[in-house]
């Protein structure tokens, strides 16, 4: 159920954007924000890859407050830009569900 949330807010990002960026091509702001979905590799680290007992943000390497700042000043990357506003609208979740479920 979680995956099926991020990916249809990722998808409703693409047409807020979309919304806001009429010059961009609709089709590259939806591979890059999809894209940013694959953030959740870092899961392949773990033991046992899954948990759903498990809160992401901080336990996997990509999913923590450290690198958030990374993706901010990446979001200032033109070419980029859509790819970690995906990312950035990923972390979030992944934070909610930490405070709804755990």
């Amino acid at each position: 159920m979680n995956i099926l949330i991020h990916i249809i807010a990722s998808i409703l990002l693409v047409f807020v954007i979309r919304f806001f960026d009429k010059k961009t091509d609709i089709r590259r702001i939806f591979i890059l924000v999809i894209s940013s979905n694959l953030i959740d590799l870092d899961h392949l680290l773990a033991n046992p890859i899954y948990d759903p007992s498990r809160c992401s943000i901080n336990f996997h390497p990509l999913h923590s407050w450290y690198m958030f700042p990374l993706y901010v000043l990446g979001s200032l990357w033109k070419n980029y830009r859509y790819l970690f506003f995906g990312i950035i609208l990923h972390l979030i979740l992944d934070g909610i569900d930490c405070l709804v479920y755990f």
